[in-house]
């Protein structure tokens, strides 16, 4: 297991799974999905080909549609639901 993340049992109150990843683009799955395996903004922006400018901005709106307010409450939230 290694570097994987490690699982939590509770979902965040409040977030339902399936609206929140029906919310998300397939763009922003693939952000949050490089996101919750350690990737840095600028790593996903490379692996991508995006600039880090617009990986903020998915981020931003990953963690408004998740309702988590930063980087590790998505990756957690990535991990529960299988995105990882």
């Amino acid at each position: 297991m290694g570097s994987r993340v490690p699982s939590v049992t509770s979902v965040d109150p409040g977030v339902d799974s399936a609206i929140g990843l029906e919310r998300l683009t397939p763009r922003q799955v693939e952000v949050l999905r490089l996101v919750a395996r350690g990737m840095t903004n600028a790593q996903v922006a490379d692996e991508l080909f995006l600039s880090r400018r617009t990986v903020h901005a998915h981020l931003r709106d990953i963690f408004r549609k998740l309702k988590v307010s930063h980087r590790s409450a998505a990756t957690r939230w990535a991990v529960q639901h299988g995105l990882v």
